[in-house]
């Protein structure tokens, strides 16, 4: 097939091991060791490769002769031809098997005609059977020169071999068809063999080597596809549930989102109704503390005493009793109330919350929520410390009857009066025009002078009315000695001096009771009461602060 004379040959035992020939560019030939990269001259094949020579190579080694391809037709088509050392020389027809010729697509089993098939060359193609899916094999016969010394017996004995290799393979190794073996019987010439051989190759190599796994492959792959098709029609059923689950649970979040922002909208209301009704509890409670603000005063036990080291200790403990007094009658008032609101609003809470969830998850036990653990405490910011940090004491002695006091007082009820008497000259102004005059001139009088007609019943003329009335002003005014004395010039004047004595003693004896009578409980009393006015005073200025503060707290 190589047109050359190659490999090793001759009687006897020849090929030592495995030589493989492929085609190569170029015109040189050269061959490569098994496990080297050396390129060496082709005829040292001859040398490796023979078994008769004395350098021997392990019968499971390789030679790779890289032959040109322009020397070897069948070379040109990537044919690759391997020669083995011979099936009947070693036991390792597996190894030989798994690692040479697996891949092969055409099986040569070259016979020596002079004997018959052997149990090891049968044996070996029996494994080749079984391990390929079904080889392709050419049977030839060879040395037919040595039967022409008994030319009487080579029509027998080419008879018995043709017969013994078509059973070969068509009964025992079911290659072949009985027709196709006999055909391959007729290669009576070389040339015919390489023409058959090459289109074996090109044709039916594949199909013969992958026949077997193609049909394996064939019906994998109907066992893949109707595996396939149930897996897509249990998936596109399984994909319809899935959808119409989505679809239900899609509408029971709608739904659940509907119903949680009601209840969302319902506790925002309920929310707000408590901090207002919070805010007005703690106004009003806060106010009704403000005006018992007495009470909690008199109820603070510290010895009390005017140095003013001792004063400020005393006020500062003070400011503290106090807060702490508003603060404690604060939360007894109003504090057991909100924490049952409270804890009635967040129960309500949490039920509308426990009806939103699904069955499955209330029986999987997740459904707990953050619910405060301790009750409800509010805290009253009052910081009485900052607010009566102004307060300065008068504790000097002040005769309730003095002059000084009196007009204050007057003062005080005059300016108390001036509103309603604005609103008393409105209402008379509109009435003056349906009264008579009260002056009318009388044209009698010497000098056109006036006459004064009485009014009310008093003699008094307007004249009169308004000197009284301005040196009334003038002498509340004036808080001094000259008003002193005009006040005293005209009551002694009006009611005489015996009178006026005796009233001169009985006002001592009343100034010098109150003067004795001041001592350190009087100024305690005295300290109390202005403590009180002015605590009171401040304390609501911050009631909407923190009734503010507290609805804030329940908001939260």
């Amino acid at each position: 097939m190589l047109r050359e004379k190659v490999l090793p040959s001759g009687i006897g035992h020849t090929t030592n091991c495995f030589c493989q020939v492929e085609g190569v560019d170029g015109h040189e030939a050269y061959l490569v060791k098994e496990g080297s990269e050396e390129k060496l001259n082709v005829v040292s094949v001859q040398q490796l490769a023979n078994a008769l020579s004395q350098e021997k190579l392990n019968e499971s080694s390789l030679i790779r002769i890289f032959w040109p391809r322009e020397r070897c037709s069948l070379l040109r088509d990537d044919v690759v031809f391997m020669d083995s050392p011979g099936v009947d020389v070693s036991p390792n027809l597996d190894d030989w098997i798994d690692n040479h010729c697996l891949n092969a697509d055409v099986f040569v089993l070259v016979l020596n005609a002079e004997s018959t098939m052997t149990i090891a060359e049968k044996s070996f193609f029996h494994e080749v059977s079984q391990r390929l899916s079904k080889p392709n094999i050419f049977i030839l016969n060879n040395r037919w020169d040595a039967s022409a010394n008994e030319p009487e017996f080579q029509e027998s004995v080419k008879a018995q071999h043709t017969e013994r290799c078509i059973d070969f393979l068509t009964k025992e190794l079911k290659v072949s068809l009985q027709k196709e073996a006999e055909e391959r019987n007729r290669y009576f010439e070389f040339q015919d063999f390489e023409r058959k051989f090459e289109e074996c190759i090109s044709k039916s190599a594949v199909k013969t080597k992958f026949e077997q796994h193609s049909r394996g492959g064939k019906q994998i792959a109907k066992d893949m596809i109707s595996m396939l098709d149930n897996i897509y029609d249990r998936a596109s059923c399984l994909k319809t549930q899935k959808l119409d689950h989505r679809r239900i649970l899609i509408e029971r979040i709608n739904n659940t989102d509907q119903q949680l922002a009601q209840v969302t909208r319902e506790m925002k209301s309920k929310i707000h109704s408590m901090v207002e009704e919070v805010e007005q509890k703690v106004s009003k409670a806060l106010n009704e503390e403000i005006w018992r603000l007495g009470v909690l005063v008199d109820e603070f036990p510290l010895p009390f005493h005017t140095d003013p080291v001792v004063l400020n200790i005393y006020k500062r403990e003070m400011n503290s009793h106090v807060e702490q007094g508003l603060g404690s009658n604060l939360r007894a008032r109003l504090s057991t109330a909100m924490a049952m609101n409270m804890e009635t609003a967040q129960r309500e809470m949490t039920e509308k919350m426990h009806s939103l969830l699904p069955s499955d998850m209330l029986n999987q036990k997740v459904s707990s929520f953050a619910v405060r653990q301790q009750p409800f405490e509010m805290f009253y910011t009052l910081n009485c410390q900052n607010l009566c940090a102004d307060f300065q004491e008068d504790l000097e002695f002040r005769f309730s009857w003095g002059i000084t006091a009196i007009l204050q007082k007057i003062s005080n009820r005059m300016k108390d009066k001036k509103g309603n008497d604005k609103t008393l000259m409105i209402t008379r102004q509109s009435s003056q025009n349906s009264l008579p005059p009260v002056m009318s001139p009388i044209s009698d009088q010497p000098d056109g002078a006036n006459c004064v007609v009485p009014y009310g019943g008093s003699s008094i003329t307007p004249e009169q009315l308004s000197l009284i009335s301005n040196m009334m002003v003038a002498t509340m005014g004036s808080h001094g000695t000259v008003g002193g004395i005009i006040v005293s010039g005209l009551l002694f004047k009006a009611i005489g001096w015996r009178v006026l004595v005796g009233i001169g003693v009985a006002y001592g004896c009343v100034y010098l009771y109150e003067r004795l009578s001041y001592t350190n409980s009087a100024k305690k009393r005295r300290f109390k009461s202005q403590y009180v006015k002015h605590a009171t005073k401040k304390l609501k200025l911050i009631v909407d602060l923190t009734s503010a503060n507290c609805s804030h707290q329940v908001q939260q």
